[in-house]
């Protein structure tokens, strides 16, 4: 079962259900908690429900449901078998509010695990390391998790993980798609100022780097702002170079307006390989017919051929029952997040005693297992607490419908899932 704060009684998808038998009082580092009676697991799940970062969310009802439906008989451990209780908080995409909810779920609803996305910043883990809570995170690049909490690779944490790919993989992938274009290697290069845009354009470790050390010509002229409309400045440089390729991080507005005045400026470079503004398929149907061949890196889709762990559902059959159910086109976060309760999941199986803390932890820190999006491995990443997923190069395709469909051009960083198109440059 699960609970969603903002559920509704005429909601089937979001009701909310009733809350477990009266909590035991305890401490952790000596800060009071309550914890859920025996025989009920209680899980924290922490996300953007509303806010900026809503459409990271948008599936959360249908993947909690799915869940409650695979564990309606319960959950077996130890030959002892417990009902598994879901938390919903929606944190509204606001760090500070993210953080009281943490320590709430924790203290007040007395949690045996936290599942929760760390997109806007890591105050998810922060709170569950400090109190002792076993903890998995997604949803942002494992360096914007790791160091603002002051991590050391070689080290980790005692209590909590993320599992997300890094900004070397997005920069493999476009490399990937990139390698075998017969246009000039000028990159021209724009990236927004913020958290994300400044680890994705940082000179010395973000995409610029490694597109300079792979031979490539940078043209960039300076981070914008997260508001900006004007887009003259770095189209003018990227035409006075001849960057036949513009790569960045852009909001989809902004990246709109790129696009428009663009056009209007008779810049029409033959590859667009665009991060988060291509990610969801409203941003990029916004943009009509323009967004055919615009390109961008995949965490997963229908194609990947993985099936989930907890409910049997192969990634298409997923995708297709999320749209069935919601009359609403599949999204690459349904199937992370599908992951993440797959993750949190098979380590209360494995730990033993779901009750005991440091066993949950335990088991994630060894933590090898087959989910909708493949293979999560903690222990073999190389990075403490981290497990890298799979991403692969693809494009937008719109046909003479309208219909609108992102597919596989490149997988040389993950063969195992197939290319289903051959790349087009832009007309």
């Amino acid at each position: 079962m699960h609970q969603d704060e903002s559920g509704s009684a005429n909601d089937p998808s979001r009701r909310r259900f009733l809350k477990g038998t009266a909590a035991l009082a305890a401490t952790s580092l000596g800060v009071p908690r309550a914890f859920a009676a025996e025989g009920t697991i209680k899980i924290g799940y922490l996300t953007h429900r509303t806010g900026p970062f809503a459409p990271f969310a948008e599936a959360d009802a249908f993947i909690l449901d799915n869940a409650a439906k695979a564990l309606a008989g319960g959950l077996t451990i130890s030959g002892k078998k417990y009902k598994v209780e879901f938390i919903a908080r929606d944190d509204q995409s606001n760090p500070d509010r993210q953080s009281n909810l943490a320590a709430e779920l924790i203290n007040k609803d007395g949690i045996d695990l936290m599942l929760g996305q760390a997109t806007i910043s890591p105050n998810i883990a922060q709170q569950c390391e400090t109190n002792g809570i076993p903890c998995i995170t997604t949803m942002t690049p494992w360096q914007a998790w790791l160091f603002p909490m002051k991590g050391d690779p070689a080290k980790g944490f005692k209590n909590v993980f993320h599992f997300f790919w890094g900004i070397e993989d997005i920069a493999a992938v476009y490399l990937d798609m990139w390698k075998d274009l017969k246009v000039p290697k000028v990159i021209g290069a724009a990236f927004e100022n913020t958290l994300p845009g400044n680890a994705f354009g940082d000179p010395k470790l973000g995409l610029p780097a490694i597109f300079a050390k792979a031979g490539y010509k940078i043209v960039d002229i300076g981070k914008f702002s997260a508001d900006a409309d004007d887009f003259s400045a770095q189209i003018q440089a990227f035409k006075k170079e001849k960057s036949e390729i513009v790569t960045g991080l852009f909001a989809p507005p902004q990246w709109a307006s790129f696009v428009k005045q663009s056009a209007q400026m008779g810049y029409r470079p033959k590859v667009m390989t665009i991060a988060k503004a291509l990610l969801f398929p409203g941003g990029v149907q916004a943009l009509g017919k323009s967004a055919h061949g615009m390109s961008t890196e995949i965490w997963w889709s229908p194609a990947y051929p993985f099936k989930s762990s907890l409910t049997g559902q192969t990634a298409r059959q997923l995708a297709e029952a999320y749209t069935a159910a919601t009359k609403k086109e599949w999204t690459q976060p349904i199937g992370v997040m599908h992951a993440l309760v797959e993750a949190g999941i098979a380590a209360l199986k494995v730990s033993g005693n779901p009750k005991d803390p440091q066993k949950v932890a335990d088991a994630i820190r060894t933590m090898k297992q087959e989910t909708v999006i493949g293979r999560l491995d903690f222990a073999g990443s190389g990075i403490k607490n981290v497990s890298k997923i799979r991403c692969v190069g693809g494009q937008w395709i719109i046909d003479d419908k309208g219909r609108l469909d992102i597919v596989v051009t490149h997988n040389g960083t993950a063969p195992e899932i197939p290319v289903q198109r051959k790349f087009e440059l832009l007309a």
